[in-house]
């Protein structure tokens, strides 16, 4: 917690202005500043571990690739649920209409979903001005729940019925079925181009943290949230 500097009330890191007088919360754009930083450093290392996939067939150096992003994807996942958090309070819907597309348009390039997803919920009020927009973040909205789980099931163990794994096994189902109702029905070049690159970024979790085959992940849709939950466990227990 910190105080406003021009009235003194308690504030948190995710109050980018004070609810009294309306003062910028310096500390909480500092953090804000950090998480940035953070976030583009893991988009680097990431291009750079893709870089060497392309060059590199042989198992050793394939095996360090994985091993160096799966270090950076873990760095980022605390990193993704803030960024998430901090975007949905910071997201406005007074903005212009172009301002908003402009600024929707750069987080799908930029590959940020958490941002993406904050910032298309707090403008759907508006929707006829976002439909393009509405499909997207369905299939978005996916993945950042099956990252969560995932980041809760590292830290907590709970019964079957409230474990994050089986939740994120849930999630994973969802993804399957929207993926396959939008690819089926949509035929907007600019709605595919991105939920496309969502799959590439999905596909890549599933075999990165729970090492799933290219012939598991394509099984997935066939199967229910029960049938996948066996085979995350299976594939996880074989790892350890």
């Amino acid at each position: 917690m910190v105080n406003c500097k021009k009235c003194g009330a308690p504030l948190s890191l995710d109050q980018v202005k004070c609810p009294y007088c309306g003062e910028v919360n310096e500390e909480a754009r500092e953090h804000l500043e950090k998480l940035a930083k953070l976030d583009k450093d893991y988009k680097k290392t990431k291009q750079e571990v893709m870089t060497e996939v392309k060059k590199t067939k042989k198992g050793y150096n394939l095996l360090v690739i994985l091993v160096m992003l799966l270090i950076a994807n873990m760095l980022m996942i605390p990193v993704w649920g803030a960024s998430y958090d901090i975007a949905e309070k910071i997201a406005v819907s007074d903005r212009p209409i172009s301002d908003v597309k402009e600024e929707l348009n750069r987080l799908l390039e930029d590959r940020d979903y958490p941002a993406f997803v904050a910032c298309y919920d707090r403008n759907e009020i508006n929707y006829n001005d976002y439909r393009e927009y509405a499909r997207i973040s369905g299939l978005a909205y996916d993945y950042c729940q099956i990252i969560r789980s995932f980041s809760n099931h590292l830290y907590v163990k709970e019964d079957y019925y409230n474990d994050p794994l089986v939740k994120m096994c849930q999630f994973v189902k969802d993804f399957e079925d929207d993926y396959v109702s939008l690819t089926r029905w949509e035929d907007d070049p600019f709605v595919l181009k991105y939920i496309n690159e969502i799959r590439e970024e999905y596909e890549l979790f599933l075999k990165t943290f729970l090492h799933l085959t290219d012939e598991d992940v394509a099984g997935l849709a066939g199967m229910n949230s029960s049938a996948i939950v066996v085979l995350v466990n299976e594939r996880l227990n074989n790892e350890e």
